[in-house]
């Protein structure tokens, strides 16, 4: 499972404050690597990455299609697991349609699994 890396988060207690600490950066940086490695293998790119406040959302582009799709965790301060195990995404009209298809929700290492899956039933 290529999420593995990610495992080591779950429960983490992340620091809390005006500005990110060193683990959420760590963590921001693993998760973004991470979900690039997930999207290649699944066709898609990241078009976009978004840093938030403890929390962060991406733009994937289909590379065949060149349609988009919405990724987005919650803030990792609070349900400490939430973040893995309830990934929002969403298609997209173009890459700054903010509000998007319906949402859905997957965990963290199902997020290739979901694209590709999303890929079949646009493709058909």
């Amino acid at each position: 499972m290529m999420a593995n890396r990610m495992d080591k988060w779950l429960h983490h207690a992340f620091s809390s404050g005006c500005e990110t600490g060193s683990d959420y950066d760590a963590f921001q940086r693993e998760a973004r690597a991470d979900l690039r490695k997930q999207a290649k293998a699944a066709g898609f790119a990241l078009h976009k990455f978004l840093p938030g406040h403890y929390e962060f959302s991406a733009v994937l582009r289909d590379e065949t299609t060149g349609e988009f799709v919405y990724v987005a965790i919650s803030d990792v301060r609070f349900c400490s697991s939430e973040w893995y195990h309830h990934v929002l995404y969403r298609t997209m009209a173009h890459d700054k349609d903010w509000t998007g298809g319906y949402n859905c929700w997957c965990s963290w290492s199902e997020i290739g699994e979901a694209l590709s899956k999303m890929r079949m039933r646009r493709c058909g």
